[in-house]
């Protein structure tokens, strides 16, 4: 067999479309409930990818790994430069789907998500700038607990046919993010200095709101930017009439 055969029995069974996993709910779109019925479908299908799906091609969900995000704030009164590394989001499959609102015509998810009573970013960072009036300084590990956390979904997408079948192609994905509290650990601040280090977290605890106004654009974006990816991991694998059949 030539190399090019190869390469597109390969290519071929890449592209194939995949079957709607079993254990994931059916939603009529002739179904008056069927946004009721796809909080329930959503939520099915975030524990079935809790531990990832090959298949599918997504990787596991919880925990969520983030590579990296970083906050640049060079005014205002949080002035920092803060970098994370090997983010873990931890407690996404704790999930309840509370709102759904699906436009199939025009290819538009809205959806409120409810996540438990905590989720939790734990990983690398360091951070140089100022809090307020005070300096920061410090690079080690970090735990930014979020309570009763709330995420307002959008996804925007389009059409995409592949052989005889039509698949949802998301073009756009925002999230909104809401939370009751915000906790926050540096360790490591100030070279290890534990007196200072534990003061500054004390006061990045009593000033949480304002840390939370300056992390808000970045880690919305990250979450969209993954969120959009795993979307469109399933979507451009299992037609949308077994997502949403007429």
């Amino acid at each position: 067999m030539s190399r090019l055969a190869v390469l597109l029995i390969a290519f071929a069974a890449l592209t194939e479309a995949a079957k709607l996993p079993k254990s994931w709910k059916v939603c009529r779109r002739s179904d008056s409930k069927m946004n009721e019925c796809l909080k329930v479908a959503t939520k099915n299908a975030i524990q079935d990818l809790k531990n990832g799906n090959p298949q599918l091609g997504v990787l596991p969900l919880d925990p969520l790994r983030f590579d990296r995000l970083i906050l640049d704030q060079g005014s205002g009164p949080v002035s920092i430069k803060l970098d994370f590394r090997n983010l873990d989001l931890i407690g996404i499959s704790s999930a309840k789907v509370e709102k759904m609102k699906a436009d199939w015509a025009n290819y538009n998810l809205e959806a409120e998500v409810t996540f438990g009573k905590k989720i939790m970013l734990l990983g690398d960072y360091t951070i140089s700038g100022k809090v307020l009036v005070l300096p920061i300084t410090g690079a080690g590990k970090c735990n930014l607990t979020f309570d009763n956390f709330v995420a307002k979904l959008a996804a925007k997408g389009r059409e995409v046919v592949k052989g005889n079948q039509k698949y949802m192609q998301v073009d756009k994905f925002t999230v909104a993010i809401e939370t009751s509290r915000l906790h926050v650990y540096l360790a490591n601040l100030f070279n290890g200095d534990k007196t200072l280090g534990n003061q500054m977290n004390i006061f990045l605890n009593e000033n949480w709101q304002d840390i939370l106004k300056e992390l808000k654009p970045t880690i919305s974006s990250a979450f969209g930017a993954a969120f959009k990816e795993i979307a469109n991991r399933v979507f451009s694998k299992i037609p949308i009439n077994q997502i949403a059949p007429m």
